[in-house]
């Protein structure tokens, strides 16, 4: 029967429970193969064991679905399944729904659930969230926290380095889990923590590194990162230690996930069981809308199915708060807007995001792909605002072109669009946009302003290229102004780790197998660039102390926000009005100048604090402009804020 028919997904489109189910008696195994002609289930000892102490056949069930139930297996048993399929035998596979595997990923692994549990994970509780666009993003890779020494952290590159507390740099700084709190930051977004390919679990080699976008296992933590890797138990048991640690420090956490593409074909345990079905097809071949050899077939009923479940899993068994989605273009939109339906029922605030782009041509049709022109089809899922990031340094792959931070003409416009959350706001002119000449945002908390993230260049690397004969400070000063605009800007901010204290990666563009020299994060920099980091810290504290910085709704911000004209070019200001959101103040007033030279900006009437300078920024107004004017050095940023007659807000 031709699987892409709908007789077939009528005659084998399942709801029931599979994967191995874990029972104080025995363990009931089940795996949905319905073009099967035999299923054979081994049983080993240990990850490396020769042979099976044990192998049976399933029976088939209903819609597709091969069953057993085994007996006295004890607290925790190695497994792997062996599908023949068509008269051909298959190799052994590792089940799709494994919720633990062995080193380097070649067998599941079924436990007593009772026993994954840490000390304290019964009273775990969410951070509270008022609304979405009260978010602050930070994006980590579990080893760059700790992979050198300068972090002062004991395991390092490892999950529970990030549950350490109290930890130093050599210049006696918080790194680490304290650095997180420190910061203000209220999400966590984790780097593929799952089971991928090239990376060895059982040998730390700061040689070899990779980001974890090569989808092994997508129900299994990686066990390179536990604190015991050949035993599969121990890396769910530090995986919930980490967001333990970040919940009892204020900090929701994000999960990076990867359900558009397998690492292998041949090798992967989804066409292990089920011969292509999981996959997108172009005649007799695969398609490759990821760039990486092939994409998943996410509209089909049983593949959108196991990535719902799996969404479902790593939320409730991990305690989630948001879900980050790698190429979200390739997935279809039904599926997104289940996704967002089961994962938000019982928390509204629950964030999904991803990169609203594919990697290449895609069979799936434009008019289903998650891709931000197609934003108002997924109205509760955020997207990557590339327009906001390629406005404010300059295009990503022109590693040369430089955008309104550093220096190049004619992105005001950009700015200006980016300010207002990439939304549809009248005083858009639509015709000086460079590229996108369309709203695509819905809604703030559908926009996720950046500057840097994992890929591509960080900031300051961006900077060396575009403005190599710059001095230090003047790109310094590029840095706060690029940043300021993301943390001013209408949406949800997003930062890469780092960033706050001028991330290097020694110029490498693409650094997802690069050493721990590269990619690890130098805490020393915290010292040496303190006073940025001060500042990109105030600027947090300046954002979530200001609800007119963070409005709820499209509506809210084209009543409350309101451009000012200015004569010269690199110079955008803006009001913020009748305390817009609630906020404390009825007028802010913000402006930026990209110039390398000095402006003069005059206020409205009333009385004014500073919130923002080009040294200073934070919840607390500290100082008055003289003579209803202020000057706004070159590259820099001002923001002010009315306050009731007779208050003083103190002096510089």
């Amino acid at each position: 029967m031709d699987f892409l028919s709908d007789d077939f997904d009528r005659q084998f489109r399942y709801d029931g429970p599979l994967g191995a189910e874990w029972h104080p008696q025995s363990i009931i195994f089940r795996l949905w193969a319905p073009l099967a002609d035999q299923v054979t289930l081994h049983l080993y000892e240990a990850w490396d064991s020769a042979v099976p102490f044990t192998s049976r056949a399933l029976e088939r069930k209903e819609r597709g679905v091969w069953e057993t139930a085994v007996p006295d297996l004890g607290s925790g048993v190695f497994y792997t399944y062996q599908v023949t399929t068509l008269g051909i035998r298959g190799e052994e596979a590792v089940d799709p729904y494994a919720k633990a595997v062995g080193p380097q990923g070649r067998r599941g692994y079924v436990f007593d659930p009772s026993q994954a549990q840490p000390e304290g994970w019964d009273q775990d509780t969410r951070p509270l969230l008022a609304h979405l666009t009260d978010t602050v993003i930070y994006e980590l890779h579990i080893r760059d926290l700790s992979s050198l020494p300068s972090s002062g952290v004991q395991a390092r590159g490892r999950f529970l380095g990030l549950t350490e507390e109290f930890t130093q740099s050599p210049e006696g700084l918080s790194t680490g889990l304290d650095h997180l709190a420190e910061l203000g930051v209220t999400h966590v977004h984790l780097l593929p923590v799952f089971d991928f390919d090239e990376l060895d679990d059982l040998h730390y080699d700061p040689e070899q590194y990779n980001w974890g976008y090569n989808p092994r296992n997508f129900n299994a933590p990686k066990n390179a990162y536990s604190s015991d890797p050949q035993n599969p138990l121990q890396a769910v048991i530090d995986l919930k230690k980490v967001v333990l640690a970040l919940h009892r420090r204020g900090l929701r956490v994000v999960l990076d996930v990867v359900y558009n593409h397998t690492y292998s074909i041949d090798d992967s345990p989804l066409n292990k069981v089920f011969p292509r079905y999981y996959y997108r097809l172009y005649g007799a071949h695969f398609s490759n809308g990821s760039g990486c050899g092939n994409e998943l077939a996410t509209e089909r009923p049983m593949v959108s199915r196991y990535i719902l479940d799996s969404l479902a899993y790593w939320k409730s068994e991990y305690h989630l708060d948001g879900f980050r989605f790698d190429l979200m273009g390739l997935y279809d939109v039904e599926t997104m807007n289940e996704a967002s339906r089961i994962l938000r029922r019982d928390d509204t605030n629950f964030l999904l995001y991803g990169e609203g782009w594919t990697g290449g041509l895609s069979t799936l049709p434009d008019d289903r792909k998650a891709i931000k022109r197609n934003a108002g089809k997924v109205r509760e899922v955020g997207f990557f605002s590339d327009d906001t990031r390629d406005a404010l340094k300059g295009p990503v792959f022109d590693a040369s072109k430089a955008g309104f931070a550093n220096g190049s003409p004619g992105w005001d416009e950009n700015v200006r669009y980016a300010i207002a959350g990439c939304l549809g706001h009248p005083q858009i002119r639509w015709q000086n946009l460079n590229g996108y000449h369309e709203p695509w945002s819905q809604g703030p908390h559908q926009t996720i302003n950046y500057i840097a993230a994992h890929d591509n260049h960080t900031l300051w690397d961006k900077l060396a290229r575009t403005n190599p004969l710059d001095p230090e400070g003047e790109r310094i000063k590029m840095a706060k102004l690029a940043h300021g605009i993301v943390f001013l800007s209408q949406g949800i901010p997003f930062l890469h780790a780092g960033e706050e204290f001028l991330r290097t990666k020694k110029g490498e563009e693409n650094s997802y197998r690069s050493p721990d020299a590269i990619n690890g994060l130098d805490w020393s920099a915290k010292a040496r660039y303190r006073d940025f980091y001060e500042y990109i810290r105030g600027l947090i504290a300046l954002r979530r102390s200001r609800p007119a910085l963070r409005l709820r709704s499209s509506d809210q911000i084209r009543q409350h926000l309101v451009f000012l004209e200015t004569l010269d070019p690199g110079v955008v200001a803006w009001m913020l009005r009748s305390w817009a959101g609630g906020d404390p103040s009825e007028q802010l007033f913000l402006a930026v100048n990209a110039q390398p030279r000095a402006r003069e900006v005059y206020l409205p009437s009333g009385s004014w604090a500073f919130l923002a300078d080009a040294h200073r920024a934070g919840a607390e107004p500290f100082g008055e402009p003289s003579h209803g004017m202020v000057i706004l050095p070159g590259r820099s940023l001002v923001v002010l804020a009315t306050q009731p007659s007779g208050l003083n807000a103190g002096s510089h």
